[in-house]
């Protein structure tokens, strides 16, 4: 197995782009448990019931089959994923982590932010 690396894309003190590889390890995919698929979000992505599948006695026959599988839509069905090996960074690569994280909480707050103004001009009530 090749060695694995955790590489995102930085904008440095000039403005140009950086390139960030960190050293990586494999770990097994949360989403599939090293299966590489899982069930279409759009069939259980709501949660399915006994009454769905007393419903519809083919329907459950297909679900426990993997006919509604579909590939693993965080792995892409690689099964595993490189997760940063963190006692493998060097003071330099520490701090590029923890700059990279802060700007993606940003991200992620601005994001929620949005959406909650959206909701709010709308009127939608949550």
């Amino acid at each position: 197995m090749s060695q694995a690396t955790f590489t995102f894309t930085m904008v440095g003190s000039d403005g140009g782009e950086l390139e960030i590889s960190l050293p990586a390890k494999f770990v097994v995919c949360p989403r599939c448990a090293g299966s590489g698929t899982h069930v279409n979000p759009a069939i259980d992505g709501n949660g399915l019931s006994r009454e769905d599948f007393d419903a519809d006695p083919d329907f459950e026959e297909g679900y426990l089959r993997g006919d509604y599988d579909i590939r693993c839509e965080q792995c892409k069905g690689e099964r595993v994923l490189s997760q940063v090996d963190r006692p493998r960074l060097t003071a330099l690569q520490r701090r590029q982590l923890a700059r990279h994280e802060k700007v993606l909480s940003d991200i992620a707050r601005d994001d929620a932010s949005e959406i909650w103004l959206r909701r709010a001009e709308s009127g939608e009530r949550w």
